[in-house]
């Protein structure tokens, strides 16, 4: 494979590794690790890259599984082996990030055949566990209204583990949260701490978790929306160092008057200077 085959963004890493490299298991985890230094995502904030890569780790707590305490066991023959422990396959729908599941997702299995004398080649049919959900209202403090939402007894247990939905938002990883929902609730908790809004009373329980206000606006935005947010302000840098075609000619025209380069109607420049000004002068030979 050249590196002309590649896909467009890719071809600018062929330049810097060997298309090999690129097109093996390997290559996959190098652009990711490269995605971050270039483009868009480069432009974005070093605390919101860390936020990113710590939300897609997802919960790791074994939630829907009891794993064993020991680290090697013995089998029937007395040979000793390191406890195997898989995970559980977890899938989290889209009611996931608008409730409060506490990690729960939806686990997916397949059924047992029934025993049979021949070999069957047809996959099992599929399986769902679905956590018992039901319908709650949290409370939040800083905010100061409540809140109706989808819930599990897990979930529940949490927050009042956590003294709170808000301490709960605020102390546990972003990965164990890992709802969007609850995140974007977390990142108006954030910006309520950041501002001067809160009575001192709320400032002094919940001011170990004050962020700056600039980290507290990108905390739990999504891939899409921060890539959306950079564009904006990439626009608006781009904007603000723009300069006005009339400011640009000014300040050349007077440089070129100080340096003595001006190849222009002089006398006129020097007639009209000495009733207005420099900028007067200007302004009456070109127009406004």
């Amino acid at each position: 494979m050249v590196a002309s085959h590649l896909p467009p963004h890719l071809q600018a890493m062929a330049q810097r590794h060997p298309v090999p490299v690129l097109a093996s298991a390997a290559g996959g985890r190098l652009q990711a690790a490269e995605a971050w230094s270039t483009g868009l995502r480069g432009e974005m904030p070093r605390h919101y890259r860390d936020y990113h890569h710590q939300w897609r780790k997802g919960p790791q707590a074994h939630i829907h599984s009891r794993p064993p305490t020991a680290r090697f066991e013995k089998d029937e023959w007395g040979e000793i082996h390191p406890v195997q422990t898989p995970r559980i396959y977890v899938v989290y729908p889209e009611a996931f990030h608008k409730g409060l599941w506490g990690g729960e997702g939806v686990v997916k299995g397949l059924l047992k055949r029934k025993d049979g004398n021949h070999r069957n080649f047809v996959p099992p049919a599929a399986k769902y566990w679905w956590p018992t959900l039901f319908e709650g209202v949290v409370h939040s403090e800083l905010l100061g209204r409540h809140i109706e939402m989808v819930v599990t007894k897990r979930g529940v247990r949490l927050v009042d583990e956590a003294s709170g939905f808000d301490h709960y938002l605020l102390s546990t990883p972003v990965n164990e949260v890992y709802a969007t929902g609850l995140l974007r609730i977390k990142r108006e908790l954030l910006l309520a701490l950041a501002g001067d809004s809160l009575p001192d009373s709320l400032q002094r329980r919940y001011g170990r978790h004050r962020v700056p206000l600039e980290e507290a606006d990108w905390h739990g935005l999504t891939l899409g929306e921060a890539s959306l947010k950079q564009t904006r302000l990439l626009a608006q840098r781009e904007e603000a160092a723009r300069e006005p075609a009339k400011a640009k000619l000014r300040r050349e025209l007077l440089q070129e008057l100080r340096e003595g380069r001006f190849q222009g109607p002089e006398e006129e420049v020097e007639e009209v200077g000495r009733d207005k000004g420099v900028i007067g002068g200007i302004k009456g030979i070109f127009g406004k």
